[in-house]
C-alpha cells in the first residue's frame, strides 16, 4: 500500500475513534464469549510474582475485567492511541481486585511505538494481547511489523493473544461497505480484505477495516517467529463473527 493512502485510511480511523469514543464504550461493556475462552486457555503463571499482561490497542478495558475475574493477581499494561478510551479504561479498572492497572497513550502506527511502555519484568510481558486492533492497521507490511513488535515484547515462551474481525463472512456487515469514494481513496490502491464500513449507534462515523484471515493470521505468524497454538471462531448470532488465536514465542532463540 503506498504512503498517501496509508496515511489517509490511519487519519480516517483515528477520526473515528475520537467521534465514537463514549458510544463504543457504552457498546463494549459486555464480555464477549470469545475473548472469555481466549482468557481461560491462557498458560498459568507458575512463578511467585504476579502475571504481565499488555493488552496492546485496549480500547476500554474490557479484557482487564475478565483478567482480573480469574483471581490471578495481573500487572496490566493498557495501550491505546485515543485518549478518551483510555479514561473510559482507567474508570473500568479502578478498584479492580487482583490487578494493577497502567496505561500508556501511543500509536501503533508509528515506528518505535513499543518504547513507550513500561516493563514489569526484564524478560518481557508473560502475555500480550492485541484484540480487533490489527484489523484497524492499513497495509499487510504495517501489520506485519507491528506483529513483530508485539513478539518482541514477549518473554521466551511467552503467549500472544490475538483476534479479528471476520466481516466479510457476514452477508449482513459485508453488504454495508461503502464505496471507497466515500472518504476520496482510490480503490486500485487498497488491498484485497480492506473495506469502509459505517457506524450508525449514537452518531455516523465511517472506518476502515481489512479482515485478517486464517491464511493472513499463518503468514504473519511465520514471519515473526510465532507458533501458533491454537485457533478458532466465536461471538455474533452465529458463533462465528470473530476468529481468535493464540500462538507463543519460542521459550529459547
Amino acid at each position: 500500500m503506498d504512503p498517501e493512502t496509508q496515511a489517509k485510511l490511519l487519519a480516517l480511523n483515528r477520526a473515528f475513534y475520537t467521534a465514537v469514543a463514549d458510544p463504543f464504550d457504552a457498546t463494549r461493556q459486555a464480555t464477549a464469549p470469545g475473548m472469555a475462552t481466549l482468557v481461560a486457555q491462557l498458560p498459568p503463571e507458575t512463578s511467585a510474582r504476579p502475571q504481565t499482561v499488555a493488552d496492546i490497542g485496549c480500547g476500554n478495558g474490557r479484557l482487564a475485567s475478565v483478567l482480573a475475574a480469574r483471581g490471578v493477581p495481573v500487572i496490566y499494561v493498557g495501550v491505546d492511541a485515543n485518549p478518551a478510551l483510555l479514561a473510559h479504561a482507567r474508570n473500568r479498572t479502578a478498584g479492580l481486585p487482583n490487578l494493577t492497572a497502567h496505561f500508556v497513550q501511543t500509536d501503533l502506527a508509528q515506528p518505535g511505538w513499543e518504547e513507550a511502555l513500561p516493563r514489569p519484568h526484564a524478560q518481557g510481558f508473560d502475555v500480550v494481547a492485541c484484540l480487533a486492533t490489527l484489523q484497524h492497521l492499513p497495509g499487510y507490511a504495517l501489520r506485519l511489523a507491528t506483529v513483530a513488535a508485539l513478539a518482541r515484547l514477549l518473554r521466551p515462551g511467552g503467549c500472544l493473544a490475538l483476534s479479528f474481525w471476520q466481516f466479510l463472512d457476514s452477508p449482513q456487515l459485508a453488504a454495508k461497505q461503502l464505496d471507497w469514494a466515500t472518504c476520496a481513496i482510490d480503490p486500485t490502491a487498497v488491498e484485497p480484505g480492506d473495506a469502509l464500513l459505517p457506524w450508525h449507534q449514537g452518531t455516523y462515523a465511517v472506518r476502515y477495516v481489512h479482515q485478517v484471515d486464517a491464511a493472513e493470521l499463518t503468514r504473519l505468524a511465520a514471519h515473526s517467529g510465532l507458533e501458533i497454538i491454537t485457533t478458532y471462531r466465536a461471538d455474533g448470532k452465529r458463533g462465528d463473527l470473530n476468529l481468535y488465536a493464540l500462538l507463543r514465542r519460542a521459550a529459547t532463540p
